[in-house]
């Protein structure tokens, strides 16, 4: 009867080791989802970073060009707000960068 009793002790403490290790596999995967959604969007805030700069970039040189002084380039208000639009993205950026760190602490 001993012999019997330890295998199924060792049986069930085999079991709870399984489902540990389970839920523990599932906790990582759904971490590492969650990190590359953050991921995802720090790509996308780039892109659109990239493309902002260069809007500012291209009206700067537009107006140069077009014989405007640098005062006017400077306060322009075109310029000023997608200076604005950078600034927003960029906090979002640091925003979701927190949430990178935040995750990986959990861990």
């Amino acid at each position: 009867m001993g012999l019997l009793q330890r295998l199924k002790h060792d049986l069930k403490a085999g079991m709870a080791t399984l489902r540990l290790g389970t839920a523990q596999v599932a906790n990582r995967a759904l971490e590492e989802t969650e990190l590359l959604r953050i991921r995802l969007e720090i790509r996308k805030l780039d892109q659109q970073l990239g493309e902002l700069h260069r809007d500012v970039g291209e009206r700067a040189v537009n107006l140069r060009e077009g014989g405007e002084p640098v005062e006017r380039v400077l306060y322009d208000g075109e310029i000023g707000r997608l200076v604005k639009e950078i600034q927003e993205l960029k906090e979002a950026r640091g925003k979701l960068e927190a949430e990178i760190v935040e995750v990986r602490s959990e861990v």
